[in-house]
């Protein structure tokens, strides 16, 4: 019976403590300083959304192999410089070249004949890639855009639907009004609950949590040196959404 009484006068003092520890202040303050009918209460609330996705993100790239290197890099330049000049000439377009890349590739020496001992070596050859990709939110020019490229002979390597950088912070600072309000309310509702008639934010915690875009990527490879159609129709994508979530956290006093 002493052991259960001790036992049960340790948790008491453990739950008084913890309030007390949580709520200290710079200059030593805590809830025990508190004025006669006030309380203390943490509060959280969280509001979700799924927004419509709004930039078209397409990249691209270059593949082209020839024994002179030299000529291999001329024809790279001179492709990424005629898919650069397309992009630029698109309103509301940004593009942005990435990776360039040249190596040697040598083939894999053949078998001798039979009866005969030497093998005719095969030339080295050289191999190049550059990708550079394109974004907007006017989806039907970059699409056109998308299509342009390919005919000229550059190969997609992906094409997704995101939420662009404003659309996501303007939700963001809906989601943030919306919680702040419903935070407020609970403050307001914990107040009478408890008998009180005001109630006060101290402190207000915002975790944006981010956004997780899924986009529907569409992958293609390509055989530059193979045949090519006579015109290239453009590729098609459709948007899907983005949930984004927002957590607001705050410190009430809640006053007589």
């Amino acid at each position: 019976m002493n052991i259960r009484r001790s036992l049960l006068s340790g948790i008491a003092a453990l739950t008084l403590a913890l309030p007390v520890a949580a709520y200290a202040q710079d200059g030593g303050k805590s809830i025990l300083d508190l004025p006669a009918g006030q309380t203390v209460i943490n509060l959280s609330t969280s509001e979700r959304v799924e927004v419509d996705q709004d930039l078209l993100v397409a990249v691209l790239r270059i593949e082209a192999e020839n024994k002179d290197p030299r000529a291999l890099q001329n024809e790279i330049n001179t492709l990424m410089k005629k898919a650069v000049d397309a992009a630029k000439a698109t309103p509301d377009v940004k593009v942005t070249t990435q990776q360039y890349y040249v190596y040697p590739h040598d083939p894999a020496p053949p078998q001798p004949l039979p009866g005969k001992t030497e093998v005719q070596k095969e030339e080295r050859i050289w191999r190049g890639n550059q990708s550079l990709e394109v974004k907007s939110t006017k989806a039907d020019d970059l699409l056109a855009l998308v299509g342009k490229m390919q005919d000229m002979g550059l190969v997609m390597n992906g094409l997704a639907y995101t939420l662009s950088p404003d659309k996501a912070e303007s939700t963001r600072d809906g989601l943030m009004e919306a919680a702040l309000e419903k935070l407020t309310a609970k403050a307001t509702r914990a107040a009478k609950a408890l008998g009180k008639t005001e109630a006060n934010l101290l402190e207000v915690n915002v975790d944006a949590g981010g956004y997780y875009p899924q986009p529907m990527m569409m992958n293609a490879m390509a055989d530059m040196g193979g045949a090519r159609m006579e015109k290239m129709a453009a590729p098609v994508a459709a948007p899907g959404q983005t949930e984004i979530t927002m957590t607001v956290s705050a410190r009430a006093l809640l006053k007589q």
